[in-house]
């Protein structure tokens, strides 16, 4: 019989979305893989390539629409896209508003990605299915707006948007039994993790959002995981 279950990964790139999709593949999902320039000669069965730019906000709900029709509605959306331009460290006012606005339409992309994910999960196909909407967080979303985050403020904004609406979806949908999760990596002290750690946190992030899905009640909206995919836990 064929899985009823489709997963979207928004932002499907090498490290994380690649991990993402593995662990769903072995979990029986159809994978729906959507990038700027996916790849489509030799991809491995059980995953799909489609079109989309988080910073082209009318691309979201074509997409959608593609992965619908040709996989089938998605129970799980992973919103793994995030972009900034890199603005004055003495002059963030500097950054032209083209920049500001590409980086803005990012939070916009996020918004009507929540918006069709919400949709999808209300199918009559999902009904007893798991579904889940989770982004890939940072602690920017939680720290004040220091000076020295002045060349990413960009990205700061997305995060905060992010993380405010996660919450509010967490708190209005959880009860039709849909997740809402903003999953972000933090050091074993919980800050901000080194970027080396990032670049090979794929297999930690597949780990904690698996975690996500398969947990017989629902995690905090906020969730916090270590390299090592395990549940960030403060020390006494």
């Amino acid at each position: 019989m064929t899985s009823k279950l489709v997963a979207f990964i928004i932002g499907a790139g090498s490290n994380v979305g690649d991990s993402v999709a593995q662990i769903l593949l072995k979990q029986n999902y159809k994978v729906a893989l959507g990038s700027r320039n996916p790849k489509r000669d030799n991809v491995p069965e059980g995953l799909y390539p489609f079109s989309i730019d988080v910073t082209k906000p009318e691309s979201i709900k074509p997409a959608f629409d593609k992965v619908t029709a040709d996989v089938g509605p998605p129970n799980i959306v992973i919103f793994n896209a995030a972009t900034f331009e890199r603005s004055n460290l003495e002059d963030p006012l500097s950054l032209p508003f083209s920049g500001f606005s590409r980086d803005h339409a990012v939070t916009a992309s996020f918004y009507l990605a929540a918006q069709e994910a919400l949709s999808s999960f209300r199918s009559p196909v999902h009904k007893d299915s798991v579904k889940a909407f989770i982004v890939t967080g940072n602690l920017l979303a939680f720290i004040p707006a220091a000076a020295s985050e002045a060349t990413r403020f960009g990205l700061g904004l997305q995060k905060r948007s992010e993380a405010y609406l996660t919450e509010l979806f967490h708190n209005v949908y959880g009860k039709e039994g849909i997740r809402f999760h903003y999953a972000h990596l933090v050091s074993s002290e919980g800050g901000i993790p080194p970027y080396a750690d990032f670049l090979k946190s794929g297999p930690a992030h597949a780990k904690a959002y698996a975690r996500l899905i398969n947990a017989e009640a629902p995690k905090s909206w906020d969730y916090r995981f270590t390299k090592d995919g395990e549940k960030y836990a403060p020390k006494q």
